[in-house]
C-alpha cells in the first residue's frame, strides 16, 4: 500500500443518516424504505475516499458519548486509521430523505456539541503532531466553543514547525482567519466563496480574478472552486483552469465536495500534473452524486466519468 502522508482534521463529526420515503406529507407519518448510516464529517469522509483508492490516510476526529463510540465503530468498518480524541458530549448527528416520487432530497444538519478549550486544544494539538510531512487535510465546520482562528492557529503551527501543506475546506471567519495566515490549497463551494467576497451571484470571470488575488497575495497556492453542476476552477500562479462536468443522475449530494477534494490531494501527492489531478477530482464529485447518502465515489466510476471531463484553459 502506498503512502502519500494524508492526514485529515474533523472537528465537528457527524453519524449521517439517510433514509427515503415515498412521499413527504405535513402531519402524517412517513415510513422510511431504505436507511443508512455513514460515518460524517469533511474530514471523515476525505480519509474514507483516499482509503477507497489506495491510500492509508489518519483520520483525527473528537468523540463523544454513545453517539461518539458509533461513529468510530463506523470509521473501523471501513478500515480508516484514526485517532479520537475524548469530548464530554455526545457526536452530533445529521439527517438526509429523499422522497422518492421526486427524487428531491431534504438534508437535515443537526448543530454539534460544544468544546471546551481543553478538549479543541487536544485536537490541534493531536492534527499538529500528525502532520510532519505530507499533507494536513482540515475539512468542515467548527463546533461551538472552538474559536473561529482555530485553522490559523494550525496554520501557524505547521509553518513554525515546518509541517505538512495546509489543505483546508471550510467557511465563513474560520476561512478568513486561516488565509490571513496563508494555506497550501483551499477549495470553497460557489457560495463559500460568495461570501469570502462578500458578492452575491459572482460570473466566472469575477471568481477567477478574486481567486488569482489569494494566490498573488500568498493566502493560498492552490484555489479549487468547486459550482456544482457549473463545474470547477483551479488556480494557481501559473495555469488557470476551468471543468464542465458530465451529466449523471443525482441520487445523493453528500459528500461530493469531499470526494472532489480527496482525489484532488491524492493524485497531487501522486505527482499526477494539476490538470489531470484536476479531472480525476471533479470525476470523483461527479461519482459521489451516484451513491445514495454519503455513499461517496468509488474507482470504478471515477475510471469512467474521468474521460468525460471536458478542461479548458481560462489563460
Amino acid at each position: 500500500m502506498r503512502s502519500e502522508n494524508i492526514v485529515t482534521l474533523t472537528m465537528n463529526p457527524a453519524i449521517d443518516m439517510g433514509v427515503s420515503v415515498k412521499h413527504m406529507m405535513t402531519d402524517h407519518k412517513m415510513r422510511c424504505l431504505k436507511t443508512r448510516r455513514d460515518p460524517g464529517g469533511g474530514g471523515i469522509n476525505v480519509a474514507r475516499c483516499l482509503k477507497r483508492f489506495g491510500a492509508d490516510p489518519l483520520a483525527i476526529f473528537p468523540m463523544g458519548g454513545a453517539s461518539g463510540h458509533m461513529l468510530e465503530r463506523l470509521v473501523a468498518a471501513e478500515n480508516v486509521r484514526h485517532q479520537s480524541f475524548m469530548i464530554e458530549r455526545d457526536c452530533r448527528a445529521n439527517f438526509t430523505a429523499v422522497e422518492m416520487d421526486s427524487g428531491e432530497q431534504y438534508r437535515f444538519v443537526l448543530p454539534g456539541p460544544t468544546l471546551g478549550e481543553e478538549e479543541w486544544n487536544a485536537g490541534l494539538g493531536l492534527m499538529t503532531q500528525a502532520s510532519s510531512s505530507g499533507y494536513a487535510v482540515a475539512s468542515g465546520s467548527l463546533p461551538r466553543g472552538v474559536p473561529h482562528d482555530f485553522y490559523a492557529r494550525l496554520a501557524r503551527n505547521l509553518s513554525v514547525l515546518g509541517g505538512a501543506k495546509l489543505v483546508l475546506d471550510t467557511s465563513g471567519p474560520p476561512l478568513k482567519h486561516a488565509l490571513d495566515l496563508g494555506v497550501f490549497l483551499v477549495k470553497p463551494s460557489l457560495s463559500e466563496f460568495s461570501d469570502l467576497l462578500d458578492e452575491k451571484n459572482p460570473d466566472l470571470q469575477a471568481c477567477l480574478a478574486a481567486g488569482r488575488t489569494l494566490v498573488v497575495n500568498g493566502k493560498a497556492e492552490i484555489v479549487a472552486l468547486t459550482m456544482g453542476a457549473e463545474g470547477a476552477m483551479l488556480i494557481t500562479r501559473d495555469v488557470a483552469l476551468y471543468a464542465k462536468p458530465p451529466p449523471v443522475t443525482v441520487r445523493g449530494t453528500v459528500g461530493a465536495g469531499d470526494s472532489f477534494l480527496a482525489l484532488l490531494i491524492l493524485c497531487i501527492a501522486r505527482k499526477l500534473t494539476l490538470p489531470e489531478a484536476f479531472r480525476q477530482a471533479v470525476a470523483a464529485g461527479c461519482g459521489a452524486l451516484l451513491s445514495p447518502g454519503t455513499g461517496l465515489c468509488t474507482p470504478s466510476v471515477v475510471a469512467e466519468l474521468a474521460g468525460q471531463v471536458n478542461i479548458v484553459s481560462l489563460e
